[in-house]
């Protein structure tokens, strides 16, 4: 219901056409701690090479630990009154984040380690009363956004029918071409084992449109729109050892004198000569949704006020994470890719459309205390086809309770505690291809989630 009402300067992100019923210029601040931790319940795991590993037989694998850290989020709002009709604001806060970081040796490392994006948006906002019931907003949405994707690559994936190729057990002494490899990097395959990692930032400005509405003296209606913004994270794609890369094809070919039959497996250097894997310049396009909240405010009594609202948000816009080169040249790392037209890398999402709904209830308690309470129901958009380890996200409800409590005539302070249920998560997840086809010899990741997130927020309110 914060769309609308108007407790504060944080109206400022909520409705900014709710700025104009400010009596005196103000500040708020604060932040939201979110302690969060997650679980994944390994089923199954099949490597490129088609080795499978089974929960009760991961190896040297493991479950990747709590991939869900702890972190604080700021924020900070101020708005002002100019005249009985204009009002003005400014914000700063996160818009949108998410990170996601595996231990090193996780089962799906080769699908996922870390996924991380933030963004910052500063916004700069405007009101204008346009009569006793109706107030309209306006603002700009000037956002930085920053992200990192990485996962675990094995070059050459394990495989017990591997050693046995050419009829010997160590196929690199079989004359392939280029210096032998040791006895053990075969017997572990740790020789090829190697980590990527894309980097990069963007600026996007986007806008916001805002509208509020006095039905009578005890009803107010909310309305406020976001739209959505085409981000180009820029930046480079790497491998962290980029000497010595040795790449496993399945192309025919003549070995010491022996034909390899279309199928069998052979081990080369990813640049048939000195396994270099140069930096390679990269993009990552990401689109942010558009949004439209609509609030409902009631004053029931002197102390009761029911609060209640819904927020559609337009996430079918995020089909993919995509990461395309950006040189005119590619490098090796596009060619590992396989997926040819520039990509470098490609992971179907094709999420929802989402709708979160949520009722509440104000009590003013006394002069100096009013209590909330609230229930959310928060719609995930990643569909359950197209689910990954990157962002294994799912349907989850809010319970929320809080308080407001004035210190004197000028300050007064906000807290707020929110626990979030997710359901248990089920993922399978293959590499596919940009027509969204599993693609050929993909690893495959089975298994389930669980999750768990409980938010402290604290607000402070100053009247200049």
């Amino acid at each position: 219901g914060r769309a609308a009402v108007v407790q504060d300067a944080s109206v400022v992100f909520y409705n900014p056409a709710g700025m104009v019923k400010l009596k005196r210029a103000e500040v708020s601040a604060g932040a939201s701690y979110l302690h969060l931790s997650g679980e994944f319940s390994p089923e199954s795991y099949k490597n490129a090479a088609g080795q499978e590993y089974t929960a009760a037989n991961m190896g040297d694998y493991t479950d990747g630990g709590d991939f869900l850290s702890p972190t604080a989020v700021p924020f900070g709002y101020f708005a002002m009154p100019i005249n009985d009709k204009f009002a003005a604001g400014f914000g700063v806060f996160v818009p949108f984040a998410t990170n996601t970081d595996y231990d090193d040796d996780f089962i799906g490392g080769a699908l996922a380690d870390q996924t991380k994006l933030t963004s910052v948006e500063f916004q700069p906002a405007i009101a204008y009363r346009v009569n006793d019931q109706f107030s309209v907003g306006f603002g700009l949405d000037i956002t930085y956004m920053k992200g990192l994707l990485s996962k675990q690559i094995d070059t050459v994936p394990y495989n017990e029918n591997l050693k046995y190729l050419n009829g010997g057990e160590n196929p690199a002494h079989a004359g392939l071409g280029f210096a032998e490899l040791t006895d053990e990097q075969w017997s572990d395959f740790s020789g090829f084992d190697n980590h990527y990692e894309v980097e990069g930032d963007d600026w996007q400005v986007g806008y916001n449109l805002s509208l509020m509405w006095d039905v009578n003296q005890d009803i107010t209606i909310g309305v406020s729109y976001r739209s959505e913004m085409e981000f180009t994270l820029k930046g480079d794609s790497e491998f962290k050892k980029d000497q010595g890369v040795f790449g496993l094809t399945k192309a025919p070919a003549d070995i010491a004198g022996t034909t390899v039959t279309a199928g069998d497996y052979i081990v080369a250097p990813v640049d048939g000569v000195t396994g270099s894997v140069p930096k390679q310049k990269s993009e990552v396009p990401i689109t942010t949704p558009q949004s439209l909240t609509i609030s409902y405010a009631h004053q029931l009594t002197d102390q009761f006020q029911l609060v209640a609202g819904a927020t559609w948000t337009q996430w079918s816009v995020f089909e993919d994470f995509d990461v395309k080169s950006a040189e005119s040249s590619p490098g090796m790392i596009e060619n590992l890719g396989g997926l040819g037209n520039g990509y470098i890398g490609h992971i179907e999402e094709n999420w929802n459309d989402t709708v979160a709904a949520a009722i509440g209830i104000n009590y003013q308690l006394n002069d100096d205390w009013l209590l909330r309470a609230g229930y959310a129901n928060d719609q995930s958009p990643v569909s359950n086809t197209y689910r990954t380890a990157r962002v294994p996200d799912n349907d989850r409800e809010w319970l929320s309770a809080g308080f407001n409590y004035r210190i004197n005539q000028d300050l007064d302070i906000d807290f707020a505690y929110s626990h979030l249920f997710f359901a248990d998560t089920k993922v399978n997840e293959y590499d596919r291809n940009l027509d969204g086809s599993v693609k050929a010899g993909s690893p495959n990741l089975k298994g389930t989630y669980s999750m768990d997130a409980v938010a402290y927020s604290v607000q402070v309110n100053y009247k200049l």
